[in-house]
């Protein structure tokens, strides 16, 4: 993009803050009195660690301590308290989610393990909606921005959940869920500006009419430039406009309660690359401009049946619109599905599910990346039972379930589950066997990409380095094992562990392929294939401790390890694995304090460790964060924020130095 455009750009932001104020005072005047809203940010939430709403381990309501799997509930409070302004920025206080920022607006974010910016071992879902790309069966991070206002929770669970969840929950399942409409009524307008975070401008209004709760939000961010290891710009400014709605219908005389919700949104952003060249000088470096445009509707229908029993239907569209210079990409998505939870029979509590969805890809190529069909259509096929045995009432449940599942690239798949817990006072051990699969996508099955260009030398002509479409790509394969345990250790005192085994089989390695002459202009082409080579194990532990050490005082600590064992072909025959050794740290931790100094004044503070990544040449770091809140009136709050303060800049993945950020928000309810 033009320089002067994007000078121009960069004044949008204070144009949209002097809109968006406009407009919020207007709303203020025909506002009416406002509803139970978010949670106070001065006065700690009684929930503590064990206490906190989870549905995505069962798929259904249940707490945390009563959980048979390793899961971590962000609450809005703890986002709201941590400073951070995006959810993958949320995601770092998650023990055993690994968050590398690879530049201004991109993230490389697994669980235990295989991360690297095209992480693709991960399910994420917002409100259900899964929002994973079919193109490489990862995540857009850029493009999923729900303002933090608006979240209620954050639900991830560490290990498979593809049971329920199908494949590509493999090594853990990330759920974003917003509030209700009910609880998100009258005005708010929250107003960022910082040396990283240049503006950002949250307004949404809620109102109900008769029985209908709904409200309206937008948002708008600009953020600096980052610098290359070099400290040259990035050149990877960001900004980004995003708007949507939600209404809830209120449960009828029947039981019946109707959503429906949307999204759309646009965001610009750039960044540095080099084109590998068959001419010389090999290889260019260009400014990649990337543009991704889009939006979703989605509806849910629950209805409360006798004697426990339940059904829901949900449905949504999802459109996306990317542009860049490697390749653009247009993408369609219709899912449908059903849930029944049956009526209670003695010790069983049964719940099946029926799933489709038809996805369709549309690929325009580039000097870089062609492919063997430029549209694909897709469609996926599946169901699972789920059914939680009492063995003894209170004490010990066994929980067995399968998803069975039909896709266009591996074909039929079954993913089964086995969880048995204990229960005693104030105490929970579980352990679970699972099997789950990362089906292929269509970046192996159908792309060509040059990686690079070696000049002549070795060879009297250039090298061409490509990636090549791998149609007999099949799924990979794990095996997991796990053990947990939570613990009331003392009243205010809280302890959750998890401990894992992961058997990993046939998973994607780039593998050498037989070299072969092309033109014009003559060169050799080295392809490199994905194949199911590689095998290995991971095993580690994570650790939470959660102490309420006071009414207005909250201290936790979360401690993950990791190791990670690979087993591929020779060298002469493998370039890599996918996502292997030395791209995930070996060990991570977080401090933190929520310290309510006075009821007007919150003051919080977390310092993490990342550990080291050898393969990419990272080192270790620590990283503070600090957060200072000043409750001045009646619905309105001022904050002032500070992250990275230990750094003026450094890399956590790939050559993107990642700089220091100061901001100050404010805060306006009514």
């Amino acid at each position: 993009m033009p320089q002067r455009q994007r000078l121009t750009e960069r004044g949008f932001g204070a144009r949209y803050a002097l809109l968006g104020t406009s407009v919020a005072f207007c709303l203020a005047i025909v506002a009416p009195a406002r509803a139970e809203d978010d949670v106070d940010p001065f006065s700690l939430s009684p929930e503590q660690l064990f206490d906190a709403t989870v549905m995505s381990v069962s798929k259904k309501d249940e707490t945390v301590a009563t959980s048979p799997a390793a899961v971590f509930v962000l609450t809005n409070e703890d986002i709201k308290r941590s400073g951070a302004t995006s959810i993958p920025e949320a995601l770092r206080l998650v023990p055993g989610v690994q968050v590398a920022r690879t530049g201004n607006a991109g993230w490389a974010i697994s669980v235990r393990g295989f991360n690297n910016g095209l992480a693709n071992k991960l399910l994420v879902l917002i409100d259900g909606r899964e929002v994973y790309d079919a193109l490489f069966s990862g995540v857009y991070w850029d493009i999923q921005d729900t303002p933090l206002a608006d979240v209620e929770r954050i639900e991830v669970i560490r290990g498979p959940g593809a049971s329920l969840w199908g494949a590509n929950a493999v090594n853990g399942v990330i759920n974003v869920i917003t509030k209700s409409a009910a609880s998100t009524q009258g005005t708010l307008l929250s107003v960022t500006a910082g040396n990283e975070e240049r503006d950002i401008v949250t307004g949404r209004f809620g109102a109900k009419t008769d029985n209908v709760s709904w409200r309206l939000y937008a948002k708008y961010f600009d953020r600096d430039a980052q610098e290359t290891s070099q400290g040259t710009g990035a050149h990877d400014d960001w900004h980004a406009l995003r708007g949507g709605f939600r209404a809830d219908w209120d449960e009828d005389s029947s039981g019946n309660r109707f959503t429906l919700q949307g999204d759309v949104y646009s965001s610009d952003t750039a960044g540095i690359r080099s084109v590998p060249e068959l001419t010389p000088p090999y290889a260019v470096t260009i400014q990649d401009d990337i543009s991704a445009r889009g939006g979703n509707v989605l509806a849910r229908w629950t209805r409360d049946l006798d004697e426990g029993a339940s059904l829901s239907v949900q449905a949504y569209v999802d459109l996306l619109s990317r542009e860049q210079f490697s390749l653009d990409n247009d993408r369609s998505v219709f899912d449908i599905e059903a849930q029944y939870n049956l009526p209670s029979l003695g010790a069983h509590e049964i719940i099946t599910g029926l799933h489709y969805r038809y996805s369709r890809e549309e690929l325009t190529a580039s000097p870089i990346i062609t492919f063997t069909n430029s549209t694909r259509d897709d469609q996926l096929i599946s169901g699972f039972i789920q059914d939680k045995i009492t063995l003894e009432p209170k004490r010990w449940f066994l929980t067995l379930g399968s998803k069975f599942e039909h896709n266009d690239y591996s074909g039929f798949e079954m993913q089964p589950s086995a969880r048995l817990q204990w229960q005693g006072d104030g105490q929970m051990a579980w352990g679970a066997v699972s099997r789950a699969v990362r089906t292929p996508s269509m970046l192996e099955h159908n792309l060509n990409a040059v990686t690079g260009v070696i000049p002549p030398g070795v060879f009297p002509v250039p090298v061409s380095v490509e990636l090549t479409p791998s149609p007999g790509f099949d799924s990979e394969e794990l095996i997991a094992y796990e053990l947990g345990y939570r613990r009331e250790l003392t009243q205010g005192l809280q302890m959750d562990l998890a401990a894992f085994f992961n058997d990993y089989d046939k998973l994607a390695t780039y593998t050498l392929a037989p070299s072969f002459v092309d033109s014009p202009p003559l060169h050799l082409v080295l392809p490199i294939v994905t194949t199911n080579d590689t095998k290995g194990e991971t095993y580690g532990f994570e650790l939470v401790l959660n102490w309420r050490a006071a009414d207005n005082l909250n201290l936790s600590a979360a401690y993950s390890l990791l190791e990670i064992d690979l087993h591929g072909p020779p060298s002469d025959q493998a370039i890599a694995s996918e996502a292997g050794e030395g791209q995930s740290p070996e060990q991570q931790f977080n401090l933190r304090a929520l310290w309510d100094v006075t009821n007007k004044l919150a003051f919080d503070t977390t310092l993490y460790y990342v550990d080291a990544l050898p393969s990419l040449g990272i080192d270790s770091y620590w990283r503070y964060d600090t957060r200072l809140g000043w409750h001045v009136a009646d619905g309105v709050e001022l904050e002032l924020v500070g992250q990275d303060l230990f750094d003026d800049a450094h890399p956590e993945f790939g050559g993107t130095q990642i700089q220091r950020s100061i901001y100050a928000r404010m805060t306006w309810r009514s």
